[in-house]
């Protein structure tokens, strides 16, 4: 598969304007770091939310590296941005915390769907469960476009204002996430190739093994059309040799141990002859866990 076809299997979009518009709230204070939320508008006139934390300890008179996180499903729609940050959800997915220890600048988006950002009816209620997620499945694919495509449509907004921020260095700007957010990461990270490295957790498996054991992901996870020219595994020579954390859990219930050592092999292969590739799959579940967040600060140090 090459990147042609993959950008459009992900859908028809219109061109989008490099310098969006966008808001700053005012700083809030933290401690280990400031928040400011991001708000801004997507091609089609929708709000796009997410939240700027800050190093309270770096000078923001001088460039900086920074990292999108992007924040996991679990099926907790009410949630979003807030729980990489620790300001919500479980605070063990708080995986921005050591990052921003490290002195990286992050900035959390609000997926479509979630948070903020949830489906609500003409009285602004939200919908309830997943309908909202799959009514939203259903809008794009009636429009020739995807879900998946249009999660990363919002995230080149959030770049593109991450990389105009004055004491970010734009080419030094990397993406990490876990479950749903490990998809979203590993996907930007193929259609933004100004993406400088990413560390995706839980986030991908081979589709026609998910199918052939009938497990059911996040909307986002499908592409129509994608089987017939190749499948998840197939992707990795298009994002090599863009630096690559790839982690898996052995014990995972939804990604398949098989369909794990399957991607690493393949990433693996794709990635010969380089330095820049970590894949693992440990003995645990499906979880970023203290030590998988701790290796992505050093892979992150050592790459941006």
């Amino acid at each position: 598969m090459d990147r042609d076809t993959l950008l459009t299997l992900l859908g028809s979009f219109e061109p989008m304007a490099k310098d969006r518009p966008y808001t700053l709230s005012p700083p809030v204070d933290h401690g280990l770091f400031s928040v400011q939320e991001v708000s801004c508008k997507d091609s089609d006139g929708i709000p796009i939310t997410a939240l700027l934390l800050i190093p309270s300890h770096i000078d923001t008179n001088t460039l900086h590296p920074a990292i999108i996180a992007c924040h996991q499903h679990a099926n907790q729609f009410e949630i979003g941005m807030e729980e990489p940050a620790g300001l919500a959800g479980n605070g063990e997915n708080a995986f921005a915390l050591p990052l921003l220890e490290a002195g990286f600048v992050v900035i959390c988006p609000e997926h479509i769907g979630f948070g903020r950002r949830r489906v609500r009816y003409d009285d602004h209620s939200p919908m309830a469960d997943r309908e909202g997620e799959r009514w939203l499945f259903i809008e794009e694919l009636l429009t020739g476009r995807t879900l998946l495509g249009k999660s990363l449509r919002d995230l080149s907004c959030i770049f593109e204002i991450l990389s105009h921020l004055p004491f970010v260095d734009s080419k030094r700007i990397g993406i990490a996430g876990h479950s749903m957010g490990g998809l979203m990461s590993f996907f930007f990270a193929l259609y933004e190739k100004r993406i400088k490295a990413v560390a995706s957790s839980c986030g991908i498996a081979p589709l026609a093994l998910l199918q052939e054991r009938r497990l059911n992901h996040n909307f986002s996870m499908y592409l129509p059309n994608l089987l017939n020219h190749g499948d998840t595994e197939d992707l990795f020579s298009l994002l090599s040799p863009t630096p690559l954390y790839l982690t898996f859990g052995a014990n995972d219930p939804i990604f398949p141990k098989e369909g794990s050592l399957l991607l690493c092999q393949r990433a693996e292969e794709a990635y010969a002859g380089t330095d820049t590739l970590i894949t693992e799959i440990t003995e645990d579940g499906h979880g970023y866990t203290a030590e998988k967040q701790a290796k992505s600060v050093e892979f992150f140090r050592k790459w941006l």
